[in-house]
């Protein structure tokens, strides 16, 4: 099901402004990343869930994108340090089908990227777009990725 608080408004401003801020950590090689889209599999809906909840999520999601028999590469998109990072898959689809998969993985927006340029998409709207003024390679982690996530809620017992 999708949620519909965003299905007709733009992105706030500073929302889309982190977002365009993005940096990658790629799992494979970097030349499985330079064409299709990078959408998150965390945090559906922009609510930070905890460890267990955003593995089942992705794992969901996962297999209902395997059923497309697309292949799949898997990054982390964050934020420079990596302190803060989702989990995500890049996968060489049509920007429609990618808008498809990120409104079914309930993400406010998507990365579209056409040999390494990268376009910032709204999941709801793709007429709010932002071609992002830097190549798929400028924007790689050149840090180790840190122990801590910011991007991982604590389970409510432990709070």
């Amino acid at each position: 099901m999708i949620d519909t608080t965003l299905k007709s408004a733009d992105i706030p401003s500073p929302l889309w402004d982190i977002y365009k801020d993005v940096y990658f950590a790629p799992f494979s090689a970097t030349h499985h990343y330079l064409n299709g889209a990078i959408i998150s599999l965390w945090n559906p809906n922009g609510k930070s869930l905890n460890n267990h909840q955003n593995s089942f999520f992705a794992k969901k999601n996962i297999s209902l994108i395997s059923r497309q028999q697309i292949s799949i590469n898997y990054l982390y998109g964050g934020n420079e340090n990596m302190s803060y990072r989702e989990f995500s898959i890049s996968i060489n689809t049509s920007l429609a089908n990618a808008q498809k998969i990120a409104q079914r993985c309930r993400q406010n927006a998507f990365y579209y990227l056409s040999e390494g340029q990268i376009t910032l998409y709204n999941s709801m709207k793709l007429t709010q777009y932002c071609r992002l003024n830097a190549h798929f390679l400028s924007r790689l982690c050149r840090t180790s990725i840190p122990k801590s996530n910011a991007a991982i809620s604590k389970p409510t017992f432990l709070k």
